[in-house]
């Protein structure tokens, strides 16, 4: 039975993740902010969405590796599923193109945060 949990727990974090982060996007496409402080926003957010993972997944008692799983597979896969479903609320955090490079820089920056976090030892916490 744990197994089920944990994948039922790794698919609903998948989807925070996604639905946070083209949140965190549309956000700073809103505020108007160009090239790299907007870069720069991103890039804060990501890191900030993947501490949050990895809090979450210690939070939960997942397995260290299922905040890095669940990061990239809400950064790839899910938008995709998401882009197939024709309701407009999923339309509008689904995606049909790969990663940008500032997507795929803040995926990287978001799966060293969680990792970094995770690696710290109970101790300092």
């Amino acid at each position: 039975m744990t197994g089920v949990r944990e994948l039922f727990a790794g698919a609903i974090l998948a989807l925070l993740v996604t639905v946070a982060e083209r949140g965190a996007v549309q956000l700073v496409d809103a505020s108007g902010a160009r090239d790299a402080p907007a870069l720069v926003l991103v890039l804060l957010l990501a890191a900030f969405l993947g501490v949050l993972t990895a809090v979450a997944t210690r939070m939960a008692g997942l397995p260290g590796a299922t905040a890095v799983t669940v990061l990239v597979l809400g950064w790839t896969i899910v938008p995709r599923v998401l882009a197939a479903i024709p309701a407009p609320a999923a339309q509008l955090f689904g995606s049909d193109i790969g990663l940008t490079g500032p997507e795929a820089g803040a995926l990287a920056v978001a799966t060293v945060a969680a990792a970094v976090t995770l690696g710290v030892p109970a101790e300092r916490r």
